[in-house]
């Protein structure tokens, strides 16, 4: 056993791994991060989908297609992608991450990212990975960027270069929370700068965000990319907010 793993050992002994859902003992312990009974009760962003934008069609026989807002005006990016549905368990977890600054959580919340089969991205084709950025403001008052954290950990694992400060974004905006989708795309327009367009021309880029709501935020950052020279954009997020 080499050093590393009986460090690891013994940190499950002192500090077991708990279930990100309900906080129960994870026995044994196999790298899941949710017990069967969370496990059961969480849904996985799979089955037919919409190939650029990933909201799934539950009422839909068909194959993949494009979803309406699709149809209506392709976004920036090439593909928007995520693990689960933003329902109670994963809203809790990424909750104690994000606001309760429970850093850990979010680490564990990017491995299981990192390990998902997303069939369309190959990320041997991508060269750089970014972080949705935060206003310096609210990244005063959160302490973090928790978009940061979990590009680190994916990067890592892809063995993708992680750059958070050719992205910027340049103007303060409200909360997001509660606002329609007009509201939003209003809202988060021109927020965002590149800060050297060179270092970014022609590059493919993941962008990583936590939730995608209504698609407004990274969308704008997108555009911002392929604006400045990006030659495509593609977006991973820990979960998304479905259609009811």
């Amino acid at each position: 056993m080499t050093l590393s793993q009986v460090i690891s050992h013994l940190s499950e002994v002192i500090f077991p791994p708990k279930c990100l859902g309900c906080a129960e003992i994870l026995k044994p312990f196999n790298g899941q991060i949710f017990c069967s009974t969370c496990h059961e009760e969480i849904q996985f962003i799979n089955g037919s989908i919409c190939p650029v934008c990933g909201t799934t069609f539950s009422d839909s026989p068909a194959e993949n297609h494009l979803c309406g807002d699709c149809l209506e005006k392709r976004p920036y990016f090439s593909y928007a992608r995520a693990v689960f549905s933003y329902e109670e368990i994963i809203l809790k977890a990424i909750h104690q991450f994000k606001y309760n600054r429970n850093i850990s959580v979010g680490e564990m919340l990017a491995s299981f990212m990192a390990d998902f089969s997303f069939p369309d991205i190959n990320f041997t084709d991508y060269s750089l990975m970014m972080p949705v950025p935060l206003h310096i403001k609210r990244l005063r008052e959160r302490g973090f960027n928790q978009s940061l954290i979990l590009a680190r950990v994916i990067g890592k694992k892809k063995q993708i270069p992680v750059n958070f400060s050719l992205l910027k974004r340049r103007k303060f905006t409200l909360t997001q929370t509660g606002s329609n989708k007009k509201e939003r795309k209003q809202n988060i327009k021109g927020a965002f700068e590149v800060s050297d367009p060179q270092k970014i021309a022609d590059k493919n880029i993941i962008l990583v965000d936590d939730v995608y709501t209504t698609g407004a935020t990274v969308n704008e950052c997108a555009k911002t990319l392929i604006r400045a020279g990006a030659q495509k954009v593609s977006v991973l997020t820990i979960a998304r907010v479905l259609p009811h």
